[in-house]
């Protein structure tokens, strides 16, 4: 989940604008100081009320797939309830987009791409996440097609200018906005919303900068939306905050609360915690008592290496600050997917069901191109998918033991102790 060098660079200059010439004047928010003060009174009330509704939806999906089992006259065979989940990464998404078309090609079809029940993404994962729910090759052929026409045209330096502090942001991202809404048309938003009717979700994390929430995005309810008023503006902006940058990119307004990357929060996430999840599965089970507990499977794609390189690293602030965030980024996803790791064991003992838990990330030996300092560097990504397809073509490359949160060796003590004598 490395950011781009030139990303931190960047970030580092805007520190010492505002330090030099400091905050400079800002555009008015849309929203008054009353609106928002009322807005954070009901956060909890309506973070309550989304979480049942994604409960809720949980519940349909797992009868609907019951029915579907009755009807092909195996309603006494448990399913496997399929949730995918895709990190953040910046250019590392195009892994994860590699993994997705190798994965297609498994011949075994206990390993196969199946259909997801459930689909998550952060940043670059959430640019991903809509086509993957959709699952055709032609889906995952349209967001392969737009990470290798990736390149910094997709976002340019706002000028020789851009670090102070009266910019919006250090890069002008108009044309991934414009990409983001050729590539999800109202075609795209159909399949969505098709997937939605089957009770299939689709969920989305940004990072709400006023309350400084992880805020969830239920997509599905949204696309039926745009294809009633024909304008999915709403789900485009929803995925262009999720991927946007903190200073690099502009936050995004939606009904006057700003957004950013989902990655400041949680780098993954599922939508529920496990004692809803508990809940959701005894209230099928006491529902559909002649039914077998379904099995659930996990799948996060990593799109990042989970450990960092040694580095001689150079002794003043700015290769200090790019050092110090690609530490913390890589601890936390290693704590992130341990968490994760930890949440499924335990949901397989509560509902006494098979639960299992899959990831890939980025191979630490893989070898990458010399960077050039680019947010988006075609030679990388493309090393990046092709690693990222032979991964998914491989069942066996798909992990399960479990990681420490703590990189090996980082408990080490050095210093020789004194030796002790009697």
């Amino acid at each position: 989940m490395p950011l781009a060098k030139r990303t931190v660079l960047v970030l580092a200059l805007f520190l010492a604008g505002l330090a030099v010439v400091g905050c400079g004047s800002a555009p008015p928010r849309a929203m008054s100081q009353q609106a928002f003060a009322e807005r954070l009174a009901g956060h909890e009330e309506q973070a309550l009320a989304q979480r049942e509704a994604i409960a809720a939806r949980l519940l349909r999906r797992l009868e609907y797939r019951h029915a579907e089992q009755a009807e092909r006259g195996q309603a006494g065979e448990p399913f496997t309830y399929e949730i995918l989940m895709l990190s953040s990464g910046g250019q590392f998404g195009a892994f994860g987009v590699g993994v997705l078309q190798g994965w297609s090609e498994v011949e075994d079809p206990a390993f196969r791409r199946p259909e997801f029940d459930l689909v998550t993404g952060v940043s670059t994962g959430a640019l991903i996440a809509p086509f993957s729910l959709l699952g055709t090759d032609d889906s995952i052929r349209r967001i392969d097609q737009l990470y290798r026409e990736a390149s910094d045209q997709l976002a340019t330096l706002r000028g020789l200018l851009f670090f102070l502090p009266r910019q919006p942001s250090f890069f002008d991202n108009q044309p991934l906005a414009d990409r983001i809404a050729s590539e999800l048309d109202l075609a795209t938003v159909r399949g969505i919303a098709a997937a939605h009717a089957e009770h299939r979700k689709l969920l989305l994390g940004s990072t709400d900068l006023d309350l400084g929430r992880f805020r969830i995005w239920d997509v599905g309810p949204k696309a039926v939306r745009a294809l009633e008023t024909q304008d999915p503006t709403e789900i485009h902006r929803m995925m262009l905050s999720s991927a946007a940058i903190p200073a690099a990119f502009p936050p995004v307004e939606i009904d006057g609360v700003l957004y950013a990357d989902g990655a400041v929060a949680q780098g993954a996430f599922v939508g529920l915690d496990r004692e809803e999840i508990v809940q959701v599965f005894q209230e099928f089970r006491e529902r559909n008592p002649d039914a077998p507990m379904p099995k659930l499977r996990f799948w996060m794609i990593v799109n990042g290496f989970l450990d960092v390189d040694p580095e001689l690293v150079k002794s003043s602030w700015v290769p200090g600050a790019r050092r110090s965030i690609e530490v913390l980024t890589s601890y936390a996803m290693r704590v992130t997917l341990r968490h994760m790791q930890f949440g499924v064991e335990l949901l397989g003992e509560d509902l006494d069901t098979q639960a299992d838990f899959f990831y890939l990330a980025v191979p630490h030996d893989l070898e990458l191109p010399p960077q050039t300092q680019r947010l988006f560097d075609p030679e990388v990504m493309k090393t990046l998918a092709a690693e990222g397809r032979r991964l998914g073509r491989e069942p066996a490359s798909w992990r399960t033991e479990a990681l420490a949160p703590e990189i090996p060796g980082s408990a080490l003590d050095l210093d020789p102790e004194p030796r002790e004598t009697r």
